[in-house]
């Protein structure tokens, strides 16, 4: 897996859940980028006020069989405590001038008070006069960023789920993750798109109707028009949901990375891209 890259050094890409924990460690070649190796570890089942320790105690195991001794890594706040939005800047605003104004726009998109945010502007790609302005909830990220340093790791940045994985799947239109405690459909758009968090445990033909139904949302609003939806999840529900989404003209497929099908770490991978592409909140 090769992608063209400016950094001169890639952070380990840390997927950090409830469920299991994702490592991808990545290199930079001559003008590209190789995955050098991944490591996935499932975490225990643990009481709600041991959970955050049974991550920490995974991640160090993950830590150890990684095949480097890179410790900076890059994190994704969880979907649901981030906000973002396209924030234009009027000709001759300076920077410092727009992070004021970023910071009073805040007020009226998250439902977090000041003291509760971590306010980033980034710059988007080919868009002149336009940055990302992203708000994310700062106990979230600050608790991600204590478990990611008790398991061995140095966080130095926290992206957007979904600018991490449009880097990980580039080839398709949206992405559904299905797990055990976590199930979200993040479909892409410029600059990031939106992301959908459905209940983890629902029936099939209830997930194909959520799934449908955001789609359908998706194109009516103008946001995308979804053909090809991506699948993280056990095989039986993906060949499921290609057989309800078949006849409105979705193409259903599992994840792919590389040629490793339904790879676990694969937006642990996204994570590691970071340096690709614009940075996160």
């Amino acid at each position: 897996m090769k992608f063209a890259l400016r950094a001169r050094a890639l952070p380990l890409g840390a997927d950090i859940g409830p469920e299991y924990v994702s490592l991808v460690y990545a290199e930079r070649g001559r003008g590209s980028v190789a995955v050098r190796d991944c490591v996935t570890r499932t975490v225990p089942a643990a009481a709600d006020t041991e959970l955050d320790l049974a991550i920490a105690q995974t991640l160090r195991t993950a830590v150890a069989a990684l095949l480097s001794r890179e410790r900076r890594c890059v994190l994704a706040a969880p979907a649901s405590e981030i906000v973002h939005r396209t924030f234009r800047l009027p000709p001759g605003m300076r920077r410092r001038e727009a992070e004021r104004a970023a910071a009073l726009e805040a007020d009226t998109l998250a439902p977090w008070p000041a003291s509760e945010r971590v306010v980033a502007l980034d710059p988007i790609a080919g868009r002149d006069g336009e940055m990302l302005l992203s708000i994310a909830r700062s106990s979230a990220v600050l608790r991600l960023a204590s478990i990611a340093s008790a398991g061995g790791l140095r966080p130095v940045a926290v992206d957007l789920p979904a600018c991490a994985w449009r880097r990980a799947v580039p080839e398709t239109d949206a992405v559904l993750e299905y797990a055990r405690e976590r199930a979200q459909l993040v479909i892409f758009a410029d600059p990031v798109g939106t992301t959908h968090a459905f209940p983890p445990r629902v029936s099939d033909e209830r997930l194909a109707t959520l799934v449908r139904s955001a789609l359908i949302e998706a194109r009516r609003e103008g946001i995308a028009d979804v053909r090809r939806l991506s699948v993280l999840g056990p095989a039986e529900r993906t060949e499921s949901l290609a057989a309800s989404l078949h006849a409105d003209g979705y193409a259903v497929v599992p994840v792919t990375c590389g040629t490793d099908v339904t790879a676990p770490w694969a937006f642990a991978y996204g994570l590691a891209l970071w340096s690709a592409g614009a940075g996160g909140a």
